[in-house]
């Protein structure tokens, strides 16, 4: 006959096991609902962005919900403000893409010296978002040294056909560049970096040059 005590534990021990897988699941399906908004984000596929948002909003902290809430305000000065102080008292991802509004803003407003400072933040701190580059794909016949501190991403691809194609246009304009690929949140793409200058500055100087002249959006690297 089976003890009734015993019988109670087990019956106790099976829920408690119940309630773990349960968490456990929703702790997965939490992050990754977390890791496709910024996905979504990065992609820059705002009206995606705006439903997902409208689903998974409740289960993300205040910081992260101000900061995709403050993407679709129209009044450009408030966002600056929010912008702001979510850099100044947040960190992780939030701090990392509040930086990167800023500067947008910055360089906007012809504030050069200080976007720059915003863009060093984003260069020293791009782990937070990107995973290591773990291959070479491919590098141009006259390869740059390796020993350029920066680098200029002026493209990330799905499809290494495309980046191979930006690749020949830039050959095309005597600029050097090699394709890498990346993991970003699980994701594969062909990144075409050009090679920056020894500082920092003189590299986003140059970095900007290329987005006047062939209207090429840029990231810069440190490696």
């Amino acid at each position: 006959m089976v003890n009734p005590m015993m019988k109670r534990k087990k019956s106790n021990l099976n829920a408690i096991i119940l309630l773990y897988l349960l968490l456990s699941v929703f702790t997965h399906l939490h992050s990754q609902s977390k890791d496709d908004i910024y996905e979504i984000y990065q992609n820059k596929d705002y009206n995606t962005l705006k439903e997902k948002l409208t689903t998974i909003k409740a289960s993300l902290p205040k910081a992260e919900q101000l900061f995709f809430e403050t993407l679709f305000i129209q009044d450009a000065e408030k966002a600056f403000e929010i912008y702001k102080e979510l850099f100044e008292k947040n960190d992780g991802k939030v701090k990392y893409f509040s930086a990167e509004r800023l500067k947008d803003y910055y360089y906007a407003k012809g504030y050069y010296s200080t976007a720059s400072d915003y863009e060093r933040y984003l260069v020293e701190n791009r782990d937070l978002i990107e995973s290591k580059t773990y291959e070479i794909a491919q590098e141009p016949a006259e390869s740059p040294v390796d020993t350029d501190r920066f680098y200029i991403q002026v493209g990330a691809f799905t499809l290494q056909e495309n980046a191979l194609q930006m690749q020949e246009m830039l050959q095309t304009q005597k600029i050097n560049s090699k394709i890498i690929t990346r993991e970003v949140q699980s994701k594969k793409l062909y990144c075409v970096w050009v090679p920056g200058l020894d500082e920092f500055s003189d590299t986003l100087k140059y970095a900007n040059e290329l987005k006047q002249k062939y209207h090429l959006d840029y990231n810069i690297i440190k490696e």
